[in-house]
């Protein structure tokens, strides 16, 4: 591991262009040696062990405002929390970071997030642009969110009752639908690969959702030196909890499956019992820009994919929304006053 320039003393920063450490001060580059590594342990191997290398050449900075702690390379110097924009952050004590398997790195600068962001706002309609109007680069946080990568294999028996919608055409021409009800029944198998899970407290899982996917054939073993100019998330929700998190998107992916195999579009009942085996887990690091704002007192946050660049949910334009339904409204009404004076 570098711990500055060889050439001058510089601060080293990632690079994901180069691939490696650049120095801030000389411009001197410092390819990275990795191996492409995206291997999975069965569930039974987990256990708690802790990188010391990465605890010592880490520091713990905790967030006073919103309570959010991120580690940073002891060369890194950070002013503001990504997750809340606060500027009132203190150091902590270090404590034992997890082993980590795999890292997907960065695939684009901070200056080239920023002019993503900015395009990709510009192109959304219905995007409230006044609260991104002013921001700058500074504004944007590159996070590595540790996660949990699962591979799991099923076996469910189901039963219960399904529904769904029929439409019948009357004597006198008109339409009318009437619901179906369908006794269910029977086996189904699947496997279910890649399935991530966000290990992080400071970001949900529907936020997570809602970037991917992640190009886990581009994850590398784990290298601290890719973390150089970028934060890493510190608290680690509990293996347990990441796996339950994982079988119940499983069993709700199973009861999508269920209802699409019997052309059913409502569960009305459903008594469901899965058993899991081949069970694979990565322990794995994955890029996210945070886009931190605030706008009229209130604070404002925006997620991206470091690795594909796409954006996350974004805060709606009231007015725009608004005038969309009226327009709409206005059109539905044009038409049936159409219809009847027709």
């Amino acid at each position: 591991m570098l711990n500055n320039c060889e050439n001058c003393g510089g601060k080293l920063s990632f690079s994901p262009k180069d691939k490696g450490n650049v120095c801030a001060n000389c411009g001197s580059i410092f390819p990275i040696n990795y191996s492409y590594m995206f291997n999975k342990k069965p569930f039974e191997e987990f256990r708690i062990l802790h990188n010391t290398e990465l605890t010592k050449s880490m520091e713990n900075v905790r967030c006073e405002s919103c309570g959010a702690s991120v580690l940073l390379t002891k060369l890194q110097m950070q002013a503001y929390c990504p997750y809340c924009n606060s500027p009132t952050i203190s150091k902590k004590n270090t404590k034992g970071i997890m082993m980590i398997d795999s890292i997907i790195p960065f695939s684009f600068s901070k200056d080239e997030a920023y002019s993503i962001f900015k395009n990709n706002i510009n192109r959304k309609f219905y995007a409230n642009k006044k609260i991104f109007k002013s921001i700058t680069k500074d504004n944007l946080y590159g996070v590595y969110v540790n996660s949990f990568i699962f591979d799991m294999d099923t076996a469910s028996t189901y039963s219960g009752m399904f529904s769904y919608s029929k439409r019948y055409k009357n004597k006198d021409g008109s339409t009318s639908i009437k619901t179906e009800y369908l006794n269910v029944n029977g086996v189904y198998d699947e496997g279910f690969k890649n399935i991530i899970i966000e290990a992080s407290s400071n970001i949900e899982q529907s936020e997570l959702q809602t970037i991917l996917p992640f190009n886990f054939t581009s994850a590398v073993q784990f290298d601290v030196n890719f973390m150089y100019g970028y934060m890493l998330e510190y608290h680690d929700k509990m293996f347990d909890v990441c796996v339950k998190d994982a079988e119940k998107m499983i069993e709700n992916s199973i009861r999508r499956s269920l209802l699409a195999k019997h052309n059913c579009d409502r569960i009305v009942s459903l008594n469901l019992n899965t058993n899991y085996y081949n069970k694979q887990y990565n322990y794995c690091l994955v890029p996210i820009y945070f886009v931190s704002t605030v706008y009229k007192d209130k604070k404002y946050q925006v997620i991206m994919n470091g690795q594909t660049g796409k954006l996350g949910k974004l805060p709606k334009s009231i007015f725009r929304v608004m005038m969309t339904i009226i327009l709409i409204s206005l059109g539905v009404v044009g038409i049936v006053l159409l219809s009847v004076l027709l």
